[in-house]
């Protein structure tokens, strides 16, 4: 068994008494027999610690001084790691038992990649399961992708199939590349470090579901979503990619579908700023976004958009309806647990 490659588990985690028992569990129960599982405590203030504790020799826990966030405890957990392969799991997501297996096996299998991911299954803030991810054409097979297919799928679809819960990536690839640029890019800091690892090493992504992803629990994501009123980080990203000589690398068809995702980015900021009451800004966002650009791709709901898009064109000319602005945050930001 000694000859198997050891896999470093790190598991970030704050205040997350309520699911961390059961992902951890996940954690431990894998079918891969070498693994190292490192608990990043980022000063929790509740029973995190004494989770932690409860499963001994186990996990390793560290206990941060400070709140870290997210990627400043994968940064810290990576130079940490004693493994050849590093995922980077959640404290609120459950792991099916072949997930490390598998994703061992494909770098196993092709050398030249620098990272894998597989598919979710999307499960609510209870357990119940209510959709799985089905991965864009251009990304499937499970085989090693190359940088132009990464990017030409991430300006088409967004980052719909590089789930960072289900990341693998080789150690030396992490010391090659850097750490995560957690205060520069928050929130998408996993996306831009997928980019940089891209541009060097192949990278693959798994069509099994091989993890269950929760969703509406207030955790980071959905913070950073709630009444949103700058430009999603993901097109400074991409941008920065086309700007380095990606766009020399995908056709038109890509660029025409990040140009109607932005605008269609943009239409969200002018209703979340309805939503807040304001007016004016919302207007100016609106008098920014194109009609032909959201209109210029099929992989935005274009029938949809262009009803909103009417819509708000003549709301934000007209006194504010609080009917309609709680309309619009129970359709966008309320969800029932």
């Amino acid at each position: 068994m000694t000859d198997l490659p050891l896999v470093t588990i790190i598991v970030p985690v704050f205040n997350g008494e309520r699911y961390l028992r059961e992902s951890l569990d996940s954690i431990v129960s894998q079918t891969y027999p070498r693994i190292e599982v490192l608990v990043m405590d980022d000063a929790s203030t509740d029973r995190t610690p004494e989770i932690i504790a409860a499963y001994g020799d186990r996990v390793r826990g560290r206990r941060q001084a400070r709140n870290r966030g997210i990627y400043g405890n994968a940064n810290d957990g990576i130079a940490l790691a004693r493994g050849e392969y590093v995922a980077i799991y959640h404290a609120d997501d459950v792991y099916l038992p072949t997930i490390v297996e598998r994703e061992v096996g494909f770098l196993g299998h092709y050398p030249e990649a620098g990272a894998v991911f597989c598919a979710d299954i999307f499960i609510d803030a209870a357990g119940r399961e209510y959709g799985r991810l089905a991965l864009p054409p251009e990304v499937r097979g499970g085989r090693p992708l190359d940088y132009a297919v990464i990017l030409d799928a991430l300006l088409r679809h967004k980052n719909r199939f590089l789930r960072c819960p289900s990341s693998m990536v080789r150690a030396a690839v992490y010391r090659e590349v850097g750490p995560y640029h957690d205060r520069e890019f928050h929130i998408a800091a996993d996306l831009e470090m997928w980019v940089r690892i891209a541009r060097r090493y192949p990278v693959g992504v798994l069509e099994e579901h091989l993890f269950r992803y929760r969703h509406f629990h207030d955790n980071a994501t959905q913070q950073y979503y709630h009444l949103r009123t700058v430009e999603e980080l993901h097109y400074r990203i991409m941008d920065e990619c086309l700007a380095a000589g990606g766009r020399a690398l995908v056709v038109s068809g890509a660029l025409a579908a990040h140009e109607a995702h932005r605008a269609e980015d943009r239409l969200m900021l002018a209703v979340n700023h309805y939503i807040l009451g304001q007016a004016e800004r919302a207007r100016a966002v609106m008098e920014a976004t194109s009609l032909r650009r959201l209109l210029g791709s099929a992989h935005v709901r274009r029938g949809r958009l262009a009803a909103l898009w009417l819509a708000m064109q003549a709301l934000v000319r007209l006194p504010r309806v609080e009917l309609i602005a709680d309309l619009f945050y129970r359709r966008w930001h309320a969800r029932a647990e």
